[in-house]
């Protein structure tokens, strides 16, 4: 059963102060401005985001706007799900 973009961004929420030991205030709230991700913490959230969601985030592809939020952490996460899902067929 396929999560909903809210229960996504619960769970990472969730994932972010278990792991990182942030509490994000909002989906929205820019983590990077916000001080919640630096390099270390980054690379410690890919980690977490691949192992929990079974993804596999390539760092070419990755783009720093689709971790600079909780919502755009979701998008992320969801299109790593449908890509690793069976290729669109």
């Amino acid at each position: 059963m396929r999560a909903s973009p809210a229960q996504l961004a619960n769970e990472i929420a969730e994932l972010i102060k278990e792991k990182l030991l942030v509490e994000v205030s909002s989906p929205e709230e820019d983590l990077l401005v916000e001080g919640v991700l630096d390099s270390l913490t980054l690379i410690q959230l890919l980690i977490h985001l691949e192992e929990r969601f079974r993804i596999t985030i390539s760092l070419e592809e990755l783009e720093i706007e689709d971790l600079r939020s909780i919502g755009s952490i979701v998008r992320l996460v969801e299109d790593r799900k449908l890509t690793s899902a069976g290729g669109g067929g």
